[in-house]
């Protein structure tokens, strides 16, 4: 509805006005009356109308001076003037104030109606155009977001721009990379993803863009997994803190990790692209560093990214190979990892560095049970001789030693991953009713909850998730047989509190609702 205010110092007028129209036909509410001009701005911001009706003589403030302020203050709100003096000098100075019309005393409902379907429609008109206005400069801003991203994604990847180029098209961009760090963002799904990896990533992005508002950020995304973020901010050393802010929020959602490779500070945008291979190198570190998800490029070792690629490579082989419990292709890549370093020539100080992010990868309960006494009576002194040795050969014969008895413990403990199977499974069937997450199970049993994860899944052949859902399934199907419970009163009982989720999870796993399984099983009772 639209809302009018009716402005004349008399009284039998404001009140003819209000009740002469059928204002409510016209999708119109006569919303206040003022007796002067001052009065009306009085009352014009609790109101908010949409149209104003004023007599042109009034006292304290005639009804041309409140259309001029109502033109310079509220230019939204549409005036039509009332007069019994039909002065040129008034028209023209109204004309000059965009008043919708001029209704000359005695007035006439059919005048005055014609003078409200005129500000109905310059309101409609003017509502139009904002709109599209609007909407033209959101396309405008997202078309000015793409093309920076755009040029972003070009500077990392290396495409051949030449230096005028770039800083012209950075300037008429507007752009500002006279001071930036740029960040890689890599996401792990904890379990097989049931949602596209992308959500997931979007998601983090989220979350970092929050974390990091006070600067303008720009994500360049590369795959479904990986994406990278140009922080145009000062140098300073709070960029990491941020970035491990961001890290802990995603580590309160169960779905996925977030790793992050911070490069160096930056000035000159044509050095993007080498901005952008430190923090992936960086980004590689942290993978490998559960205990450290966040890593700038300050705290690696200073090695060619070249050489790096292939450490990297070993790396990944090398936890692929624990995983695995391969004792021989473990120490045989440890000993081509040792060649390679020899080879290159790298600094005993940051072969000592790789040894302890090996260390650090090798040690953390990811992939043994007992985990916590064993880093104690293992872990430690190992870590203690990588920290202390001298040389290459010490370092490797201190690596080697260290990963074999890693590996004779594991194969120890190969035996009891069935009991801590069994252990996961008791627990479930005792506290689904509670709230349960991958976290705490993971803490019951002292594994991270990646290992348990995929430990659950190779042992099982299923989800843990999944087994959970169907454990409080099962639950549900009995108290739906055997109760009278409500379905929300039963979606509390087996640990889920959303009863709508239920609802859905409950007919995904049954293929019926709760109500329907519910009457089908009175219909067919089991004998």
């Amino acid at each position: 509805m639209f809302k009018v205010m009716i402005v004349d110092n008399e009284t039998a007028i404001r009140k003819g006005l209000a009740h002469c129209i059928d204002w409510n036909s016209m999708d119109c509410v006569v919303a206040a009356q003022a007796e002067d001009g001052i009065d009306a701005l009085n009352q014009i911001h609790a109101v908010c109308p949409d149209i104003v009706i004023c007599d042109i003589r009034m006292p304290e403030m005639d009804g041309l001076e409140l259309v001029r302020h109502l033109h310079e203050t509220y230019p939204h709100i549409q005036a039509i003037i009332i007069t019994g003096f039909p002065d040129f000098e008034y028209a023209q100075r109204a004309i000059e104030y965009r008043v919708v019309d001029f209704v000359l005393k005695p007035t006439s409902v059919d005048a005055l109606t014609q003078s409200i379907e005129k500000a109905k429609a310059r309101i409609a008109e003017e509502s139009s155009n904002q709109h599209l206005a609007q909407k033209l400069a959101d396309q405008a801003e997202q078309n000015l977001l793409l093309q920076r991203v755009m040029l972003l994604h070009d500077l990392i990847g290396r495409v051949n721009l030449s230096r005028l180029f770039t800083l012209d098209r950075v300037s008429r961009l507007g752009l500002d990379l006279t001071s930036y760090y740029v960040v890689r963002l890599d996401i792990e799904p904890i379990e097989e993803a049931e949602t596209e990896l992308l959500a997931y990533l979007q998601q983090a992005q989220l979350v970092f863009a929050d974390c990091l508002s006070e600067y303008p950020v720009y994500f360049v995304p590369y795959g479904d997994k990986v994406c990278f973020a140009v922080v145009c901010c000062p140098e300073t050393d709070r960029l990491t803190g941020l970035c491990r802010e961001a890290v802990d929020i995603v580590e309160s959602l169960p779905r996925f990790r977030l790793y992050i490779g911070v490069s160096r500070h930056y000035s000159d945008p044509v050095s993007m692209a080498d901005a952008a291979d430190e923090a992936g190198q960086a980004v590689q570190f942290a993978l490998h560093s559960p205990e450290q998800p966040v890593v700038s490029f300050f705290q690696m070792p200073v090695i060619p990214h070249q050489i790096m690629d292939h450490i990297f490579e070993y790396l990944r082989l090398l936890k692929s190979s624990i995983e695995n419990q391969n004792s021989g292709g473990t120490l045989k890549i440890i000993g081509e990892l040792f060649d390679f370093i020899r080879e290159n020539k790298i600094p005993i100080e940051e072969i000592r560095n790789i040894c302890v992010y090996i260390h650090q990868f090798c040690i953390n309960p990811l992939f043994f049970n007992g985990a916590e006494n064993y880093a104690v009576e293992i872990g430690l002194p190992a870590l203690k001789k990588l920290i202390e040795g001298g040389s290459v050969d010490s370092l490797e014969k201190n690596m080697l030693t260290f990963a074999e008895s890693m590996l004779e413990r594991m194969a120890c403990d190969a035996s009891g991953q069935g009991n801590l199977i069994h252990t996961i499974k008791s627990h479930i069937a005792q506290h689904y009713r509670e709230e349960l997450s991958l976290e705490s199970l993971a803490g019951l049993v002292y594994l991270s909850p990646s290992y348990l994860s995929k430990l659950f899944k190779r042992e099982t052949g299923e989800n843990l998730s999944t087994y959970m859902q169907n454990v409080r399934i099962d639950a549900a199907k009995i108290l739906l047989r055997t109760t009278p419970l409500k379905t929300y009163e039963v979606a509390e009982r087996v640990g889920i509190s959303d009863p709508v989720y239920f609802s859905r999870i409950f007919k995904k796993v049954v293929g019926v609702k709760p109500k329907d399984y519910r009457k089908n099983e009175a219909d067919h009772p089991i004998s």
